[in-house]
Order: structure tokens, then sequence, then C-alpha cells
């Protein structure tokens, strides 16, 4: 199963995706609500934007770097595993597939302060994300939903 997902994974152009972002937070008792749109362009562009409740973008292209080093980290783990290159996940985090789940548990102590662990779930269709799962290190978790997935001419 691990080559098919990384073959389908590897054929991806470009697309667009609208996400939902859920973020539960154990201390306040809450749940924070935000939306937005994640562009990625082959070989290695992402734009992650936020919509609401307040307008944010990050960016990752090969020619800027203008951005927290912790925001570009994930960015580039976005990009790696969108690319099907795993290589800096597997420094980062112990990685395991089932199916069509990915797992990432951190290794490193920095990453274990904010991280229990990552789950993305694929689309057996798409072999695109239709949620990613974060469970902070303190119990918070963020959920985010991937829909309308269009894809883009290279």
């Amino acid at each position: 199963m691990t080559s098919t997902i990384l073959s389908v994974i590897l054929a991806i152009n470009s697309f667009v995706v609208q996400f939902t972002q859920q973020k539960q937070s154990l201390l306040f008792d809450s749940i924070q609500k935000s939306s937005g749109k994640l562009t990625f362009l082959q070989p290695d562009y992402i734009k992650w934007e936020y919509f609401s409740p307040d307008s944010l973008v990050w960016e990752l292209d090969s020619n800027k770097g203008n951005m927290p080093r912790q925001i570009k980290d994930m960015l580039m783990l976005i990009r790696e595993g969108i690319n099907g290159d795993f290589e800096q996940a597997k420094v980062l985090f112990e990685l395991s597939i089932d199916g069509n789940s990915i797992t990432l548990v951190p290794k490193k102590r920095e990453l274990k302060n904010i991280f229990n662990n990552i789950r993305i779930s694929l689309n057996p269709m798409t072999q695109i994300a239709d949620y990613v799962e974060m469970t902070e290190a303190n119990g918070d978790k963020t959920i985010i939903y991937f829909t309308d997935v269009q894809f883009l001419e290279r």
C-alpha cells in the first residue's frame, strides 16, 4: 500500500484546496474555528491562507525565506509529503502508514514539547488529505478538514 500511496502522490501536479480548521483547547474548554485555502504549485510552492476569523498568509517558495523557522519547517514537511519525499519527516518523526492513514510521532524533544502525534487521513481516490489531526503535548487538538480540491495544469 505504501508504494501505491507514494506513486499517486508523486503524480500530483498542482492543486488548490479549501480547508476548515478546528482547535479544541482543553484549558479553555472551547473550540476555535478558522477557514482558508491551501495552494500547492509544483515543484515547491505552498501558500497557506486563512480567511476567517482573521486574514493571514504563509508562503513557502524556493525564492523566498521571510518567515519564522517553525512555520517554514511545517510548510516544508507539507511540501515533502505532497511530493512523496518523507526524508525530512523521517529525521523529525517516527512515520507509520496504515492503509490511507499516515501517523507522525515526534523523535526530537523540541517537537515532543509541541506534539504528541500528527495523523493524516488520505482520500483513497485523490491521495490528498481529507483531514489532518494534530494532538499537542498539552492535550489540545487541531483538526484541519480539506474540501473542494481543484487540480491545476502544470
